[in-house]
């Protein structure tokens, strides 16, 4: 039997990718247009870098579209490592101009300066600009290719693994035009949009970005884009895409967690649970034996039962009439652990345990030249390689979830 522990990847490539980078694509609110074409700014005495403003700006931006949230804890020793001594005239600046609010100032022992983009920003349109400042450049050479660097348990992720991963991304074309057609011919919301365009661009410029998360989930440009886009507008190696996804993943790896922890709920109830989440089939058994017609809101309704608090919600009684046994166990789950927080958090480590440590480490050592692309719950590879990718990917999900 082969075992996929003994796979040494060959070296990186990742230093060769970033070598040759002028620049990087940013968001430019027209608010700030004015300046972009200047280099420095005189400012209390001191003179500042028009492009170290703009990059303060890109990157609460581009936090707002990932996370949805307006507030922002910056910390001034990052502040200070990325923009030098001189970080507080950056802020400063900003603050007296209405690019950015002070919301909350920092408090010893508790948190960080809390900062807001005015609504102003998030509202208004949003231009590109390519940022050439070197210093930044460096530092962004610096983020790709420390992947090499890691300590490989500072995540759930194998090191080879992760080296591989980020390799692949700059070898992943995307068919700008179509995609960019795609997203201008529907009416989505504006902050998706903006987030899929940017994505797009940068995809195509090969400015690539990617952050492995504490709970063994990667996310990079890829992650946040359409569904549409991402099945019809990638190529790899000149070959058309396919994804192969785990059908309504989270219900599943519930299934796994019971599994592990041989918890007891009904034997009846759970070996429905499992055979109608193995087969793709969950959402659908809700929509016919509930009052919710909508795939979608069905989806929102069982994330709330699974990440929320449990306050006795519509979605609370929809899923304790159908699966009591299994809800009981999940307001259980979350008591022992006093964090309602947690069940999405373990949810994520098996999912991440099964892609990247089995599904991904043996197809690297089956079929090393294959590039893939992961989309948390989802593999993404060329036509040319469906067939060893698909089943590679179907064996082991017999075998994670028991199923013969």
């Amino acid at each position: 039997m082969i075992d996929i522990k003994e796979y040494k990847p060959k070296a990186s490539k990742l230093t060769k990718n970033v070598a040759d980078k002028k620049y990087s694509i940013q968001f430019l609110p027209v608010q700030l247009e004015n300046i972009s074409t200047l280099k420095t700014l005189n400012y209390k005495g001191k003179k500042i870098k028009v492009s170290y403003l703009i990059d303060i700006i890109h990157n609460l931006i581009l936090k707002y579209y990932f996370k949805k949230d307006n507030m922002f804890n910056l910390s001034s020793l990052i502040l200070k490592e990325k923009y030098g001594h001189d970080y507080n005239y950056y802020m400063d600046y900003l603050i007296e101009n209405n690019h950015i609010i002070l919301f909350r100032n920092y408090l010893k022992g508790k948190h960080t300066k809390i900062y807001k983009l005015p609504e102003s920003i998030i509202k208004g349109d949003i231009i590109r600009y390519k940022n050439s400042d070197k210093v930044l450049l460096k530092k962004y050479r610096s983020a790709i290719i420390l992947i090499e660097k890691e300590n490989i348990e500072s995540n759930k992720i194998p090191q080879d693994v992760k080296k591989k991963l980020v390799d692949d991304l700059f070898h992943i074309k995307i068919h700008f035009e179509k995609a960019i057609f795609f997203l201008d011919a529907i009416q989505q919301d504006f902050d998706i949009y903006n987030k899929n365009k940017y994505s797009v661009e940068c995809i195509n410029d090969k400015q690539i970005f990617y952050h492995f998360d504490s709970y063994g989930r990667m996310h990079t440009n890829y992650t946040i884009l359409k569904s549409f886009i991402r099945k019809n507008c990638l190529s790899i190696d000149g070959f058309d895409t396919i994804e192969f996804d785990i059908k309504n993943s989270q219900p599943l790896f519930l299934c796994k967690l019971i599994q592990n922890g041989r918890i007891l709920v009904d034997k009846n109830e759970f070996e429905l649970y499992k055979y109608l989440t193995y087969n793709g089939l969950f959402y659908q058994y809700i929509i016919d034996n509930s009052d919710y017609t909508d795939r979608k809101l069905v989806k929102d309704a069982i994330y709330k039962v699974f990440f929320g608090k449990n306050f006795k919600s519509k979605a609370d009684t929809m899923f304790f009439r159908l699966f009591p046994t299994i809800y009981n166990l999940i307001k259980t789950f979350k008591k022992i652990h006093n964090d309602y927080k947690v069940l999405a958090h373990e949810l994520q480590n098996l999912e991440s345990n099964l892609i990247f440590n089995k599904i991904i480490k043996e197809i690297m050592y089956v079929a090393p030249d294959v590039r893939l692309i992961t989309i948390h719950d989802s593999i993404i590879c060329s036509q040319e390689h469906k067939e060893i990718v698909e089943k590679i990917f179907n064996n082991n999900l017999k075998k994670e979830f028991q199923i013969l």
